[in-house]
Parts: structure tokens; sequence; C-alpha cells
């Protein structure tokens, strides 16, 4: 698999991770979220950090596909 081909299937199973999370608990996202459920003004970072925690989560159980050394 390329690389370009690893980095959308991390970020898919990512993003399916977040929607399920977000499924389960819309409140836990008040960080993201305003009270109305629209974007905080930093939304993009908020969410970059939020991903990025979700990544590291999802590599250390091993359900993430990684980029194999050449």
């Amino acid at each position: 698999m390329n690389a370009i081909d690893v980095i959308q299937k991390r970020l898919t199973i990512i993003f399916n991770e977040w929607a399920k999370r977000y499924a389960a608990d819309p409140a836990s996202f008040s960080d993201i979220l305003d009270k109305e459920g629209n974007p905080v003004e930093d939304y993009g970072r908020c969410c970059a950090i939020y991903f990025d925690k979700i990544a590291k989560e999802m590599d250390a159980a091993g359900l993430l596909p990684r980029l194999e050394a050449k």
C-alpha cells in the first residue's frame, strides 16, 4: 500500500471513530462546539488536537495501518 493510501485509510478510520464518539456523547464535544452545536472559533485546531489523540490511542491499540519502512 502506498503512502497516500495509508494516510487516507488512517484518516477514514479516525473520522469514523470521531463520529462514533460524537454519536455516543455529543455533550463531550463542548470544547469544539458551542451550546447551539456550532463550531467554536478555532474549530479546526481543536479537531486536529482531538484527531491526534484518537490516532495515538488507536495506534497504541494496533487499530490503524502504518507506513511500512523501506
